[in-house]
């Protein structure tokens, strides 16, 4: 199922596409570049460096495919054409807002897969892989948590704590 929305007057294009996991959400948005921020993770994965002709195609094209950026404008797949713009002098273009990314571990899932299609040395995918599996234990130590807490609840406890060793360390001096 795919469904596609317009609002007449305010250039905004909303697509809702069906996946396995329910509906993405997507809004096409006219921007100031300035406004959008780089993230961090893609600084450290991908770096700063930008091939001069890539540049030189933005000059000439612009940026063909819309910059990802979620709600915050925090952009999630584009940084490079983002860089290339800022130094063409673009001032304004349209990014696509991704309205299901709502915690810092979807975002950064989402930048990684942004750039699963692209060319990457062994160093980078290997930190990807490091950060995917960072990610999917958090996940797991908050399900772990708020299984415990349903728990506490279930049996009246008024609240749960997990487990966790004292912050004091014990020596034996004979």
């Amino acid at each position: 199922m795919f469904f596609v929305g317009f609002s007449i007057g305010v250039l905004v294009f909303t697509f809702i596409e069906q996946n396995s996991g329910g509906f993405l959400n997507y809004v096409l948005n006219h921007v100031r570049l300035d406004k959008l921020a780089m993230h961090p993770l893609s600084i450290t994965l991908y770096g700063y460096d930008i091939d001069r002709s890539f540049i030189a195609s933005v000059r000439q094209h612009g940026i063909i495919c819309p910059i990802q950026v979620t709600q915050d404008l925090i952009i999630v797949d584009g940084h490079k054409r983002f860089q290339a713009a800022k130094e063409v002098g673009i001032i304004e273009d349209h990014v696509i807002v991704r309205l299901d990314l709502n915690d810092e571990w979807s975002i950064q899932e989402a930048l990684i897969e942004c750039n699963r299609h692209r060319d990457r040395s062994a160093e980078v995918k290997l930190h990807e892989r490091q950060v995917l599996a960072s990610i999917a234990d958090e996940r797991r130590r908050e399900r772990e948590l708020v299984t415990g807490r349903q728990e506490a609840v279930a049996v009246g406890l008024p609240q749960y704590e997990p487990f966790q060793f004292s912050p004091y360390q014990w020596e034996y001096d004979p």
